[in-house]
């Protein structure tokens, strides 16, 4: 289905995609493992396995795992790509590198397409499965707030590397101010 929402959709999901991108290549090393958030529990295991926390890797983990899931609505069995099929409950194994979650995120990117590329309206209409952690939403609704999440955890670590003196690039389709 090719339409202005759909456009609208696609083009969101991919600033909000270049978004973390910029994230994640302007995260230095030292600061990869370094939480965001130090007055909770630093990232470690959990007591059911993988690991949680806040560190830059873990939140842009986090982000494109869920958006790779939600892409399907449960309609479709999911599975993530090799490595990232190493987790417990959703939660990761070890410890993803720079390079693996950029993949991930090019991953990512092919799946939006793919996604909005068979955006029907009978398809954007369908209710989320029972199994869906928000079963009975739209699944054109979900589609719809997709950017939400990942420009939100991106801002957080843009936040954090700035405010650890780290400059970062400008935000993409930044044109600056004045036209």
């Amino acid at each position: 289905m090719t339409n202005v929402f759909v456009q609208s959709v696609a083009s969101n999901v991919e600033e909000a995609l270049r978004l973390m991108e910029a994230a994640l290549r302007d995260c230095p090393d030292e600061l990869w493992e370094t939480d965001l958030w130090p007055d909770e529990p630093p990232t470690g295991p959990t007591p059911h396995g993988g690991l949680h926390g806040s560190a830059p890797w873990f939140l842009a983990y986090h982000t494109l795992l869920c958006l790779d899931y939600d892409l399907t609505g449960e309609f479709e069995a999911w599975e993530p790509p090799k490595p990232f099929d190493e987790n417990t409950y959703a939660f990761p194994n070890r410890m993803y590198t720079k390079p693996e979650l950029l993949g991930y995120l090019d991953w990512c990117r092919g799946r939006v397409r793919d996604t909005l590329d068979a955006l029907t309206e009978e398809v954007a209409a369908r209710p989320l499965p029972s199994t869906h952690r928000y079963h009975g939403k739209l699944f054109g609704v979900l589609v719809g707030s997709m950017p939400l999440h990942v420009v939100e955890h991106a801002s957080q670590i843009r936040q954090f590397l700035t405010a650890a003196g780290v400059k970062v690039q400008p935000m993409p389709g930044d044109r600056g101010y004045g036209g």
